[in-house]
Parts: C-alpha cells; sequence; structure tokens
C-alpha cells in the first residue's frame, strides 16, 4: 500500500498541470470574428430594432441575420460612425467582433471594427460612444439569444 500511496503522490502534480493547462486553453479565449452586416441609419431596421433611441441623428444600427432567421443586432449613438456611414445606409458593410468564449461558446465581445474604423481592441472600447448596445430579435413565436449569433 505504501508503494501506491508513493504513486499517487508523484502524480499529483501532473494532474494539476494538465488540469491548468486544459482551463488555460479553454477559458477566455479571444478570437476574431468577420460579418456582413446591413446599415440602418434614423430609425430604418427590421423588427424596430432601429426605432427609439436609435432614430436620433447619431444613431447607427448594424443588422444581419444569424441562425434560424435571428436578427443580431448592434447600437451606437455615434456622430463620428453615423457620419462614416452615411452614405452606406440600407448597404452592407464588413463588421469585426473580437469575441471572448469559454470552451468553444461565446460569453461576451466588443465591436472591433466598422467599415475599417476600428472602435475596440480586445476588451478595450476606444472611445464611450463605441461602447453600444446589442442584441437579437426573432419573428414569430420562436426565441433569439445570444448563441444564435455566433455561427
Amino acid at each position: 500500500m505504501q508503494c501506491i500511496g508513493l504513486k499517487q503522490a508523484k502524480s499529483w502534480p501532473v494532474i494539476l498541470a494538465v488540469t491548468i493547462s486544459f482551463l488555460a486553453v479553454g477559458c477566455d479565449v479571444l478570437t476574431r470574428k468577420t460579418y456582413q452586416a446591413t446599415v440602418a441609419l434614423n430609425g430604418k431596421g427590421p423588427l424596430g430594432i432601429a426605432g427609439p433611441p436609435w432614430d436620433g441623428p447619431d444613431g447607427v444600427v448594424l443588422y444581419r441575420t444569424g441562425r434560424n432567421g435571428v436578427i443580431c443586432y448592434d447600437a451606437f449613438h455615434s456622430k463620428d460612425l453615423h457620419d462614416r456611414l452615411s452614405a452606406k445606409n440600407g448597404q452592407s458593410v464588413t463588421v469585426e467582433y473580437d469575441t471572448f468564449s469559454d470552451f468553444g461558446r461565446v460569453h461576451g465581445y466588443n465591436v472591433h471594427s466598422v467599415d475599417g474604423m476600428i472602435l475596440a481592441n480586445g476588451d478595450h472600447v476606444l472611445r464611450d460612444d463605441f461602447a453600444g448596445a446589442a442584441g437579437s430579435a426573432s419573428e414569430g413565436l420562436g426565441t433569439s439569444g445570444g448563441d444564435d449569433c455566433w455561427q
């Protein structure tokens, strides 16, 4: 029995190292994802997502279709972003997201860039007006959730 105890005593550092490695690899992983999103300015967008409070002169809503027809959107009050996108109202632009995930499941994100304009780097948003609101919406009896937005 003493040999068994000695083997177990020697193996705990290996088990601890494997556990820490597993957690370090799978927790809070930063990934950049790129999508095409439609620009909605001045209250024009599906399912009322671009309505109040996003219908003001500096309101910007970016929306795209996720899984199961869910509409995923990000909304901002930013004059600079509005001015940058004013000629692209109703058109698609490239949006890059910095996503944070644990074991493959996204638990948070920032919009990294819109049409080449940098808004955030990782978890650091460059300006207060670049920290928008986000959500998802669906028509009918179905439900929508954050997981529907990350394909």
